[in-house]
């Protein structure tokens, strides 16, 4: 019993030294990446004379760290917004680590060592991705609701006679979080000298809102072709709006099949326990002998990939 008691203890210290030394490493890559491009800028300044162009001091975050990025995207973590983590990240990782021992301890007596490993770095590394995607998730849900109340802003500071980038600028001191911190972003991007419909992008990338890059695409006609930018926001505004009544109501109707979803998956459960209390003879063969072991893990395997399926294709659905 020691001996196992060690094996579970020495599997999840190593899970969690994987999974701080990767983020650790990608933050202090990003870190001193960018310190030697500032050393760079100021250490030619006087070299390179007037003739040269400046050199840019933002950093390509496909430049460094490839396999760490494909890491951290494997879990869903996305260094480049730290305000969409509600938790901190060390608790996820601990979390994470807990789901990996968890697993390994309940599937070592069954499959062994060697197999209860590889199940406990995969249940570590989907319990981390829940994780992060449900907070990205959250984060982009609460900006999609406060895409009307954003674009309203700005059409009415627009028909009082304020130029765009001051409208946008009422939009991150007026609403409130979390659409606040991607305005503000917005507003520096702009001041720096970032095209307008290139920073609204952006803010669509990061937060995977599509309605933004509509944003984006109008004001980047409207500033070639002209016309009324406050009626052509108007416009945008009207039809964001039914698309935002659209998810909420198809929202409410996928709530059945969740329940439904859900259902399915206790209701094995239920049966298990309640013939566990009539007829213990029948969950003694899934537990003691090895090929009912085997047939529990592969059913509780098919459970699981049956409920992700649903899930998958409810959210498909809810998209469309």
């Amino acid at each position: 019993m020691s001996r196992e008691l060690l094996s579970i203890v020495l599997f999840g210290l190593l899970l969690l030294c994987v999974l701080l030394c990767v983020v650790a490493l990608r933050q202090s890559g990003d870190g001193n990446a960018l310190r030697c491009r500032l050393r760079g800028l100021s250490g030619t300044a006087a070299e390179a004379g007037p003739t040269l162009p400046p050199r840019s001091i933002r950093v390509d975050r496909n430049r460094h760290g490839r396999l760490s990025t494909k890491l951290l995207s494997l879990i869903h973590f996305d260094h480049d917004m730290p305000q969409a983590r509600s938790m901190p990240w060390p608790l996820v990782a601990v979390l994470a680590v807990a789901g990996g021992i968890l697993t390994f301890s309940l599937v070592a007596g069954w499959l062994g060592t060697l197999v209860a490993a590889s199940g406990g770095l995969v249940a570590s590394i989907v319990c981390a991705r829940f994780l992060f995607g449900w907070q990205r998730t959250r984060y982009a849900d609460a900006v999609f609701q406060q895409i009307p109340d954003a674009l309203g802003l700005m059409v009415r500071a627009i028909r009082a006679g304020l130029p765009l980038a001051e409208a946008l600028r009422g939009v991150a001191r007026e609403i409130s979080s979390p659409t606040r911190e991607e305005f503000v972003r917005v507003s520096g991007e702009m001041a720096i000298g970032r095209p307008v419909e290139e920073a609204l992008a952006g803010l669509s990338a990061r937060t995977g809102v599509k309605e933004y890059a509509f944003l984006a695409v109008t004001l980047g006609l409207q500033s070639q072709t002209g016309g009324s930018l406050a009626e052509t926001l108007d416009n945008l505004a009207d039809l964001v709006r039914k698309r935002v009544a659209m998810a909420k109501r198809a929202r409410a109707l996928a709530a059945e099949a969740n329940m439904q979803a859900g259902m399915l998956v206790v209701l094995p459960f239920i049966a298990a326990l309640a013939m566990s209390a009539i007829q213990p003879f029948y969950i003694e063969t899934f537990t003691q002998n090895p090929t009912g072991r085997i047939m529990a893990g592969v059913g509780l395997f098919m459970m699981l990939l049956g409920l992700l399926t649903i899930r998958w294709l409810i959210r498909q659905a809810g998209r469309g």
